[in-house]
C-alpha cells in the first residue's frame, strides 16, 4: 500500500492528525538575556570587521543508529487527539556519527563507525 493511500485513510476516513513528538528545554530569564547579549556581540563584530562572516564556521553532527532508531523530528504519532506521549529508545545501540562543518572556503565531513557508543 502506498504512503499516499495510508495518509488518505488516516486523514479522511479515520479523521486522524499527525502529531510531532516535541523535546522541550526550560529556559530562564538569564538565558534570554545571554542570547540577546550574544546577538549584540555578533552585530558589533560584523560592523567592525567586514570579513567577519568569512571567518565563521557553522557545524552540526548527527548520529545514525543501526538499531533503526530514528530522529524524533521525523516521527509522527497519528490519532484523533494529541496523545502527549513520550517515546523511549534503545540505549547503547551501534551507530555511526557524522560531523559536517561549513565555512566560506570549504565543507568538511567526518564520520566514524562505532561498534558501541564511546560512553557505554
Amino acid at each position: 500500500m502506498s504512503k499516499t493511500t495510508v495518509w488518505t485513510v488516516l486523514r479522511k476516513r479515520l479523521m486522524f492528525k499527525p502529531y510531532l513528538i516535541h523535546t522541550v528545554q526550560q529556559f530562564s530569564d538569564e538565558d534570554h538575556r545571554r542570547r540577546l547579549d550574544f546577538c549584540v556581540q555578533l552585530q558589533d563584530l560584523m560592523s567592525s570587521d567586514d570579513h567577519f562572516l568569512e571567518k565563521v564556521q557553522f557545524s552540526h553532527d548527527a548520529t545514525f543508529h543501526v538499531s533503526g532508531a530514528v530522529n524524533r523530528r521525523n516521527v509522527r504519532i497519528w490519532g484523533s487527539e494529541n496523545p502527549h506521549t513520550y517515546v523511549g529508545h534503545k540505549r547503547d545501540s551501534p551507530n555511526c556519527n557524522v560531523f559536517c562543518a561549513i565555512s566560506s572556503q570549504k565543507v568538511q565531513v567526518h564520520s566514524s563507525l562505532l561498534k558501541k557508543p564511546l560512553l557505554a
